[in-house]
């Protein structure tokens, strides 16, 4: 396999800023703290990196999901997949890049090429499917086995990687339990993880209820909301399918409502709604008596930067 490096902006020091920045915004004991953001985007031809340098303020890093087989495509020399070549091109630009990794069909000896390529931070995903003889039968094996390849290569006073899991405010479809849940968490985060990043939410109290609960299980790390805001009634009903979240009456009323408006005015509705959620979210801050401040927001964007400037611009007093 190809061992060639990502291009020099990809330094150890820059990608390791990322560990550097995540301890920055969750130790702080400012009051009220200052809420930063981060972003996902897709390694599709509608990328436009000059809306997303217009964006005000900066997303703290940007992750790129790992899309089915795609990377797998190009296992024989990773630099050329997308995703990849993505990468590059913002960490060129300056900025913090989380590149997603599946489990999904993924042999050790490709998760060793990923890593040569210079990438340090990765979220780590099972997948949407699982095939009965991939190597890595769920997100808790890999990551496991990355902390394994950092401390081969590294002292224990030094460390490479920041990876991040997935948590699931309404449940994984797959769980039998919210116990069970908890315990496959707690075995990710035991194997090495270092943040928690949730699927897609549809109201402040879902999240709000799940972090209680990882915070009674003895779950410590920073536990990150995600937000994604449908830019039709189409994609929307997409996503819940992928998602497989059921939501719940009122906000599924709210939702069909609006299913047959002009673009324009679906994207309004969402942005006033999510606005809504994020606010509700952000406000817990300073009404609840938690020492456990959301310090931080994650937007699913999809390339649509024009709704998360909207959602920003109405909520600029949190934001820093």
């Amino acid at each position: 396999m190809a061992d060639r490096p990502l291009p020099a902006s990809n330094s150890l020091a820059e990608e390791e800023a990322l560990h550097t920045k995540l301890n920055g915004i969750f130790t702080s004991t400012t009051h009220p703290s200052p809420v930063c953001y981060s972003i996902e985007i897709a390694a599709k031809d509608d990328f436009d990196l000059r809306q997303l340098e217009r964006l005000t303020p900066q997303p703290v890093f940007i992750s790129l999901p790992w899309i089915l087989d795609e990377n797998l495509r190009y296992a024989d020399d990773f630099i050329r997949s997308p995703m990849l070549q993505l990468s590059s091109q913002l960490r060129k630009s300056h900025y913090t890049v989380v590149n997603h990794v599946s489990c999904y069909n993924i042999t050790e000896q490709q998760v060793d090429a990923l890593l040569s390529t210079g990438i340090r931070n990765l979220f780590v995903i099972r997948g949407d499917t699982v095939s009965p003889e991939q190597k890595f039968q769920n997100a808790s094996g890999l990551v496991q086995y990355l902390r394994k390849q950092e401390q081969q290569q590294t002292d224990n006073h030094h460390r490479q990687l920041t990876i991040g899991v997935g948590g699931y405010p309404y449940g994984h479809h797959q769980s039998h339990s919210e116990t069970d849940e908890l315990r496959y968490l707690r075995e990710k985060i035991g194997n090495g993880a270092d943040f928690l990043l949730t699927q897609t939410l549809y109201d402040a109290q879902s999240f709000l209820r799940y972090r209680d609960r990882c915070r009674e299980a003895g779950i410590s790390i920073p536990i990150i909301p995600g937000i994604y805001i449908p830019h039709s009634y189409r994609h929307l009903q997409v996503m819940l399918k992928l998602t497989r979240i059921e939501l719940a009456p009122m906000v599924q009323t709210a939702f069909e409502a609006h299913a047959d408006d002009a673009p324009e005015q679906f994207e309004a509705f969402m942005v006033q709604y999510f606005v809504k959620v994020v606010r509700e979210l952000l406000e817990s801050n300073v009404t609840s008596s938690s020492s456990d401040p959301i310090k931080l927001v994650h937007f699913f964007t999809f390339n649509k930067f024009g709704l998360l400037q909207q959602v920003l611009q109405k909520l600029e007093h949190f934001f820093k």
